[in-house]
């Protein structure tokens, strides 16, 4: 894959997974020619790991905007200013809530396409974000196990979550909003990722209830199985932080915990959500199965 690219050189930390870029400038506005790699390089790669160098506010979102258009992301608090941009802060006074394996948003119809983030605070030890190939674990299913889950569909709902627990922090008033706005979601339970054409399992520990239409004794251990499962070494990669170090992944095709072992130390990160024109339309299509 490394023809295709001339404006930075992407090193896999797995095979076909996780890749580092060396040699991007974000020093400067991004060009076509830049954009339309970085976006390739997602498909390819479904994370991209960009050496430290501080961002702007105005940088930050440029960058995510060359994925897709900016999106509204989750609950968290925004940087002054910008509303773009989310400020998650973990310390003695604001415990840890994204130790849990998590697609984002997979509650909403269409959940956000992917995230750009970079961390401001780190602490001493620790913190780091383990990413899970979603597309890595559905290859390495037997076939009748792949058959046999192409053809279901699976609930997910920010109910009894992290987001209700962040929502109940800012009263009553905000969770009856949020019940009234986002009801319980079908999604399949294996999707055609509707850039790349791979197959990925979305389910995920934190939204994901039941898988529908069948007895809920076989839910619970097929989901229960497929959690495990997708949390192999075999298709996970931990990355260890540097302070102003970005990510940026692909949350069709990924899930993704943050490591919590740090607390009550201080980690802070600035992250803006993207969606890609792709990922909405086929989902207005139903084509993303």
């Amino acid at each position: 894959m490394p023809h295709r690219y001339t404006q930075f050189t992407p090193m896999p930390q797995m095979s076909g997974f996780a890749a580092e870029l060396h040699g991007l400038d974000l020093g400067k506005p991004l060009t076509d020619t830049t954009k339309a790699e970085l976006r390739q390089a997602l498909l390819d790669f479904e994370v991209l790991l960009i050496p430290p160098v501080e961002l702007s506010a105005e940088r930050h979102i440029e960058l995510a905007s060359a994925f897709g258009s900016v999106a509204k992301g989750a609950f968290f608090p925004r940087k002054d200013g910008y509303p773009d941009i989310e400020i998650i802060t973990c310390d003695e006074q604001h415990p840890p809530e994204l130790n849990v394996w998590h697609s984002d948003v997979s509650w909403k119809e269409v959940p956000p396409t992917g995230t750009v983030i970079q961390l401001i605070d780190l602490p001493p030890q620790g913190g780091n974000t383990v990413w899970s190939s979603c597309s890595k674990a559905f290859d390495a299913l037997s076939d009748g196990f792949k058959t046999y889950l192409r053809g279901l569909t699976a609930t997910h709902s920010w109910q009894a979550s992290l987001v209700q627990d962040a929502l109940e922090a800012s009263g009553e008033e905000a969770v009856v909003n949020a019940v009234r706005a986002f009801k319980p979601v079908t999604h399949p339970l294996v999707r055609i990722h509707p850039e790349s054409g791979k197959e990925v399992l979305f389910i995920n520990e934190a939204f994901t209830r039941k898988i529908n239409g069948v007895h809920f004794r076989e839910s619970r251990a097929i989901l229960e199985f497929l959690r495990e499962w997708m949390i192999q070494p075999e298709f996970v990669y931990s990355h260890k932080w540097q302070k102003h170090g970005i990510a940026v992944w692909d949350n069709r095709s990924t899930q993704h915990y943050a490591v919590a072992d740090y607390w009550p130390a201080r980690r802070s990160l600035q992250r803006v959500t993207f969606q890609s024109e792709a990922d909405s339309a086929a989902r207005t299509s139903g084509q993303a199965k």
